[in-house]
Order: C-alpha cells, then sequence, then structure tokens
C-alpha cells in the first residue's frame, strides 16, 4: 500500500515548490492509515523527491534540487482539490460527530448552514435533497430532521436493550475513570428517553461467558426479546472474545471500540446491523488540541507521558505534530496506563491506600522525565492527561520541578475545572446519542469507513 500509495503521487502532475495533500487529505482520499501515508512520505522523501518543512507540510522537489523553505511560495496549489460536495460532506460529519446536530431535533435553517458551511443555498439543499433520497434524512416543510424508523416516542411497551460492560469474575463494576462513569450514566438516561428497558451484562473474561450483576452465567438465547446490543469494550483485555458471543445476532449492535483502530475486527466490520464507534483513539484529538494550542501563539511544545507503550498516546503525538507544531517529546514506554500503576500500587500497599501509592510512582516517572533546563521550562506542555498534568503542577508548587505556567491535558475531568487546566473533552454525550441512534437506524450512516469518530473539543477555563 506505501508503494502503490507513493507510484501514485508520482504519477500526479507536480512542480517544484507545490505542497503535497495534508496527510489527512490523503487519509480520507485513499481510505488508508496515516502510518501507511507517512510510510509513502517517508519513502519519496529518501529517494529526494519531496522535502518536508515542519509546520507546514511535504513540497515537490527535484533530487537535484536546491529549493529550502525560504523559496516555498507563501501559497502553493495543493495537487489533490477538495471539491465542493466533499466540502460539504466533511463539514457535516464533522458536525454530526462533534454532537452538533441533535438527532431528535430539526437541522439548523437552511440560511444558517448554507452560512456555516459558506455555500449557496441552492447547493446545500441538493445536498440535504441527496441525504433525504439516501434515508438519513427527512424532510417537512423548510425544515429538516434525522430519519427515524423507530419512534420512541410512541405509547408502546418498553423495548429490551443489551448492555454489556466489562467486569470481574463475579458480576462486579467498579468505574476507573470519570469518562467510564459518565459513560454507564448517559446510557442509562438515553436508554429512559428512548423507551428502552437495559439489561445490564458483563463480559466475564476468564470463562468468556456473559454474566449478571450477581455473577449468573447468560446466553444470548435468553433474551428472545432484546432488539439491539450496546457493546463496552473499554479495559475489556480480549475484546474480540465479547464480539464473537454476538456473531450471529440479527439485531443492530453498537461498539463503543476502544483500542487501537488498527485492531479494528474486519469481519464485524462487514456485517451491515454493526457499527463501531471511538472517540479516543487516532490522531484527531491530538490534531484538535495542536489547533487550541496554535491559536494561543505557541508553535512549539513539550508533549508529556509516560503512558507512551499506548496507542493512545502515540496517537496524540502524531496528532500534535500533523496539526503543525514542532514537538519535543518526553515519553516514557515502560506503561500503557494508569491502570499499570495502580496495578503496581495493589500489590504493595492495602486498598485504601492504592490511588496514594501510584501517585507516588506516577510523580517519581515524571521528574525524571521533564529536563530542567531554562529552555525548556518556557515551554507550553501538552500532558498526555488531565491525571499527568496536575501531578506536574504540584510538583512545581512543591519546588520538585520547574514547569511552565502554560499546560494542557486531555479528558476535561473535575480536577481540570478546579486547576483551570485547558483540556480536551472526548464528547462521551456525542458518543452516546450516536450509539443510540444507530441502534434504532443500523442504516442511516452508511459509509465506506469502518468505525465512526466522535470528535470532541478544548474546553478553556
Amino acid at each position: 500500500m506505501r508503494e502503490e500509495l507513493a507510484k501514485t503521487l508520482l504519477s500526479l502532475p507536480h512542480q517544484d515548490g507545490d505542497r503535497l495533500p495534508s496527510i489527512r487529505t490523503l487519509m480520507k482520499t485513499y481510505n488508508i492509515s496515516s502510518g501507511t501515508v507517512q510510510a509513502a512520505l517517508a519513502a519519496l522523501a529518501a529517494a529526494g523527491k519531496i522535502q518536508s518543512v515542519q509546520g507546514k507540510g511535504s513540497f515537490w522537489k527535484s533530487p537535484d534540487s536546491t529549493t529550502n523553505e525560504a523559496l516555498f511560495p507563501s501559497a502553493v496549489r495543493p495537487t489533490i482539490r477538495e471539491t465542493i460536495p466533499e466540502k460539504l460532506q466533511r463539514l457535516f460529519n464533522e458536525d454530526w460527530a462533534r454532537g452538533t446536530f441533535k438527532m431528535d431535533a430539526a437541522l439548523p435553517l437552511m440560511k444558517e448552514l448554507a452560512l456555516r458551511y459558506d455555500v449557496s443555498q441552492s447547493i446545500l439543499r441538493k445536498f440535504l435533497m441527496d441525504k433525504v433520497h439516501a434515508g438519513v434524512l427527512t424532510r417537512s416543510g423548510r425544515k429538516f430532521f434525522f430519519a427515524h424508523k423507530r419512534d420512541s416516542r410512541s405509547g408502546q411497551s418498553l423495548s429490551e436493550l443489551i448492555f454489556v460492560t466489562r467486569c470481574n469474575s463475579w458480576g462486579g463494576f467498579t468505574a476507573e475513570s470519570e469518562r467510564e462513569m459518565d459513560f454507564l450514566r448517559m446510557v442509562y438516561k438515553k436508554a429512559g428517553a428512548e423507551n428502552f428497558k437495559l439489561i445490564l451484562l458483563g463480559i466475564n473474561e476468564k470463562s468468556g461467558e456473559i454474566i449478571d450483576r450477581s455473577g449468573n452465567p447468560h446466553k444470548l438465547s435468553d433474551f428472545q426479546n432484546a432488539v439491539g446490543a450496546i457493546l463496552s469494550t473499554l479495559l475489556v483485555m480480549h475484546p474480540l472474545k465479547l464480539l464473537q458471543l454476538f456473531a450471529g445476532v440479527k439485531f443492530p449492535v453498537s461498539v463503543w471500540w476502544e483500542h487501537p483502530l488498527r485492531d479494528l475486527p474486519q469481519r464485524f466490520c462487514s456485517k451491515s446491523n454493526w457499527n463501531f464507534f471511538n472517540s479516543t483513539f487516532g490522531p484527531l484529538p491530538g490534531i484538535e488540541m495542536g489547533k487550541f494550542v496554535q491559536t494561543l501563539g505557541f508553535n512549539q511544545v513539550l508533549y508529556i507521558s509516560p503512558y507512551h507503550n499506548s496507542s493512545w498516546s502515540v496517537d496524540r503525538l502524531e496528532g500534535l505534530r500533523e496539526s503543525g507544531l514542532s514537538v519535543i517529546t518526553c515519553t516514557d514506554k515502560e506503561f500503557a496506563s494508569p491502570w499499570d500503576y495502580k496495578q503496581i500500587a495493589r500489590t504493595k500497599v492495602a486498598k485504601h491506600s492504592v490511588e496514594v501509592y501510584a501517585r507516588e510512582l506516577l510523580k517519581q516517572k515524571l521528574i525524571s522525565l521533564i529536563p530542567q533546563d531554562e529552555i525548556y521550562s518556557q515551554l507550553p506542555l501538552v500532558c498526555v492527561n488531565d491525571e499527568v498534568a496536575s501531578i506536574i503542577i504540584e510538583l512545581a508548587e512543591e519546588g520538585k520541578l520547574h514547569a511552565s505556567e502554560h499546560i494542557f491535558g486531555f479528558d476535561n475531568s473535575a480536577e481540570s475545572y478546579l486547576l483551570r487546566l485547558p483540556s480536551y473533552e472526548f464528547n462521551t454525550q456525542a458518543l452516546v446519542d450516536s450509539m443510540f441512534y444507530s441502534i434504532e437506524n443500523p442504516d442511516a450512516f452508511i459509509t465506506n469507513k469502518k468505525i465512526r469518530q466522535i470528535l470532541g473539543s478544548v474546553v478553556e477555563k
């Protein structure tokens, strides 16, 4: 795939100084991963065909060309252009992914949308009518709505919806993060609003069974009246085992895929009644954070992560760089998540001291990671999550390290509000709304994408 992309790019008309399309554009155009795109660009650079300029992209050059950054034109023509319909589709999808549109309310008026998307009302009308013909939207007078095949507001009896999360061997469940608890709470609230009765189950990974909260094993045949399923793979170590339990069902299945995108099981993606949703993995959160940091006038940051043995940490770093920031990395690959530090703490101290002990371990790691040279202490810090950011602030207050006053995090936790910490919010509400909508309308958003990306935003305190 890397070689084919490189050949395709070489075949496109170009001249010295022309900028190549961005990594995101190439990913979208050719439906391939960012890793494949970067590998193709690296091969072209090694062959002397292109030259990369930090923060500006990649540019074509002849092998014997002596062009440099100062000679590049201030505005260069990409070799792949985005058409107006493609632009509309992208912006519409982004608004959907951010939860800008409410699934149970009318879209903004056509005049407002035309202004928002910078297109004429006639072009927008055609775009929206195409969505109506495709079954995605319905129209009532001058207003457009998302199509609903199931009327949750009718007087019908409650429909059963299977809801599976991780659990321990006896069915117990304890949330490990605010986001996990938010997800659980929002699913319950949405189920009530949509007239669903939740059947709450857990996946026992040791036995491979689904069990209720009393530890009793169940089979799907026990729930003959179920009309759909919502599956959470958060902290499920072997998610494929969970998915296989539902492999033969005919009803719609919505999966919160909280794992690397490269591990997405293709055989389930091809099923028309399955939809996968992601809000955490991939470079998009890093890209959004990078754009926000640049609006504040910064073009170089330190990226702090003691969890760089994880895909999500690597993804966020990739996104920061893709946004155009110059990034100095302060990372450690020993562990993949806060869970690892807590697991160590559980073997060392009593249950009530686990959180404190794990935090102390993390403090020591961060002291060893962050350079104390004066030149670095002035640079903004982008931390892999809010917990890391809060510990850095605490260490700085204790005089144990020097850090910039400009610190950013991911998660938008309650602590980020206490610290007035700008932080990326993963938009759990939009995730839940989209999962329920796909249960009620499984074919409403048929695209060639295998997974639906839910976009968040940086919340500035």
